[in-house]
């Protein structure tokens, strides 16, 4: 097995894995860390839960370069659909700056723009952020993308799938044309192919997780059944297996209100 000392990973990125407890590299990590090292543009799939935050920014911030100053433009951008993923994001990434002496700043919609435009204009390494405010935070003029060295675009089929595909794409050509580009997804299927595969350069696909395949954590059954059981059965699972969260999704209007 891997360790991540065989990675090419920076003392202070070392470092962070053990204050995070990881003790080996998930696949995912183990294929696409050293390609991101070598400054290669990478495509990944891999399930959720597999440990992609990671396996994107342990190299970038591993390679990313210390600097001071007031004012300084981001030179990391991650973008994420939604408000709860880029947290999620930032929560790591804070973790493994707290090793490597990088800022991390997030930005998201819903909340005031006051004291995210005042952590901008203080400066920056990190910038992680949602499509929308990204965009509304450079019509304000106060993102500045043209220092950005490496764009990671995670969960980009949600993102598509949520048509954030403008949006993306203002985000893209407001960075350097020389950046390193890595694409995170659950898959790579032909919408990301067609739509965000033009922005990298000759990229190393990492494909842990196929266009339909699920995750090792679920386990799926199929229970053929009358319609007029469907109720009583539903009820006997529940109480076999537990029921803190469910979703239980039905056909019609009327199916579901019964």
């Amino acid at each position: 097995m891997t360790a991540f000392a065989e990675l090419g990973l920076s003392e202070a990125a070392l470092a962070a894995v053990e204050r995070m407890g990881y003790d080996s590299p998930t696949p995912v990590q183990e294929q696409s860390i050293p390609y991101i090292l070598e400054g290669r543009d990478v495509i990944a799939a891999a399930s959720t839960g597999t440990g992609k935050t990671a396996a994107f920014l342990l190299p970038t911030l591993s390679t990313l370069e210390r600097m001071k100053g007031r004012g300084r433009a981001p030179r990391v951008c991650v973008v994420s659909p939604t408000r709860e993923l880029a947290q999620q994001i930032s929560r790591t990434c804070m973790q493994i700056s707290r090793k490597t002496g990088h800022f991390v700043t997030t930005v998201y919609g819903g909340t005031p723009y006051g004291p995210q435009i005042r952590e901008l204009r203080g400066g920056t390494d990190v910038l992680i952020a949602t499509p929308g405010r990204l965009n509304d935070l450079m019509d304000r003029g106060v993102v500045d993308l043209s220092e950005t060295k490496v764009l990671v675009l995670d969960e980009a089929d949600r993102m598509l799938d949520m048509g954030f595909l403008p949006d993306v794409t203002k985000i893209v050509e407001h960075t350097p044309a020389e950046r390193q580009t890595l694409l995170f997804s659950a898959t790579i299927d032909s919408s990301i192919q067609k739509n965000l595969g033009n922005l990298l350069k000759d990229p190393a696909i990492v494909e842990i997780a196929r266009n339909g395949e699920t995750a090792a954590t679920v386990a799926q059954y199929i229970m053929p059944i009358a319609n007029r059981k469907k109720q009583e059965l539903l009820e006997a699972v529940l109480n076999d297996k537990g029921h803190e969260r469910v979703i239980v999704f039905a056909r019609t209007k009327n199916r579901t209100e019964e």
